[in-house]
């Protein structure tokens, strides 16, 4: 499969580097090392954006009453 991705990506150009860096580490991706071999670069792992914690809400209840 490496040899796919490399003639895909330094051959035909039908690959770029980010899309390359969203198939390293899957069960049939490649490794960081694949990817420095097929782009000459090191992978760095993107960032992950840590989730945002939001405050609870809460909603006015009001009860009418008629007499």
């Amino acid at each position: 499969m490496v040899q796919i991705y490399t003639w895909a990506y330094q051959d035909w150009k039908t690959i770029t580097k980010e899309t390359l860096a969203t198939i390293v580490g899957l069960p049939d991706g490649i490794t960081a090392d694949d990817y420095k071999n097929i782009t000459g670069d090191d992978y760095v792992a993107p960032a992950t954006q840590a989730p945002t914690a939001q405050a609870p809400t809460t909603q006015a209840t009001t009860t009418s009453t008629t007499n």
